[in-house]
């Protein structure tokens, strides 16, 4: 497996586990307490992977990384790009102005002890037979060649949980042992979708961008996993949030109006 990786127990063992999967936030306050006080309607979870972006682009990064602290299950974050660049330790990495600007409003909302968290965080994890990485080779996973590459280059685990595109789907690949891999092509995750993984198949998914989805719908989405063994089973879910509350703070905060556009719900 490429990229660095903290240490972690072998949980594959661990049975019914119910995995909350998040991606994305940007720093959406109202978005993920959408998510959560839905997830909690829905059975609840004892686990939560939050795949990198926690920060950037939102009005409210240090409410997020308060919210995540809050959550009483544990939690297991992975760094993303704009996780990297709002430490500023990279702040003028991000190619877009909007990205520098919105980067830089996050990174002076934060005291250094935020940022410190955001640096702690580990590239990648391994946990229940996924790899959990947000952008693997710091590439967008959208198309087979890519989706083929990452697990192929993954050997310590069966499944890839990834983020970044802010597209819910999946890829699937049917390759016998031995084999090439070769996946499907990407199939979009709807609301109220069930995926369940069939057994020798490998599956790299994606929940979508919990603070800013780009498929078309602007509610907030997120999966939530079931995880018994090697059975999975994964459930798509989409939310309706107080959207009009986070573009009264962006406008309010002088972040760049491409961002309101980008969250604004279209009619």
């Amino acid at each position: 497996m490429t990229g660095q990786s903290t240490q972690h127990s072998d949980t594959r063992k661990e049975a019914n586990v119910r995995v909350l999967i998040v991606s994305d936030i940007h720093s959406n306050i109202e978005a993920l307490e959408a998510c959560l006080a839905d997830a909690r309607t829905r059975g609840g979870f004892t686990r939560c992977w939050n795949i990198g972006d926690t920060v950037g682009y939102g009005p409210d990064p240090v409410a997020v990384l308060d919210a995540l602290r809050a959550i009483d299950v544990p939690v297991l974050s992975v760094k993303g790009n704009h996780d990297r660049t709002s430490t500023r330790d990279l702040l003028w990495a991000q190619p877009e102005y909007y990205h520098r600007l919105a980067d830089y409003l996050n990174w002076r909302a934060m005291s250094d002890a935020d940022r410190d968290v955001l640096r702690a965080w580990p590239e990648e994890e391994v946990d229940l037979g996924f790899r959990i990485v947000h952008d693997p080779d710091r590439q967008y996973v959208t198309n087979t060649w890519a989706a083929n590459e990452i697990l192929t280059r993954t050997k310590d685990a069966t499944h890839v949980a990834v983020g970044h595109s802010h597209d819910p789907g999946y890829f699937v690949s049917d390759s016998a042992p031995g084999e090439p891999v070769r996946c499907r092509p990407f199939v979009p995750f709807d609301d109220g979708d069930v995926l369940t993984f069939v057994e020798g198949h490998r599956y790299l998914i994606n929940p979508g961008g919990v603070g800013q989805p780009r498929d078309g719908d602007w509610r907030t989405g997120y999966l939530l996993a079931t995880i018994d063994g090697d059975a999975v089973t994964i459930k798509a879910h989409r939310v309706a949030y107080d959207v009009d509350a986070t573009l009264s703070k962006l406008r309010d905060g002088d972040y760049p109006a491409i961002l309101v556009e980008m969250l604004r719900p279209r009619t």
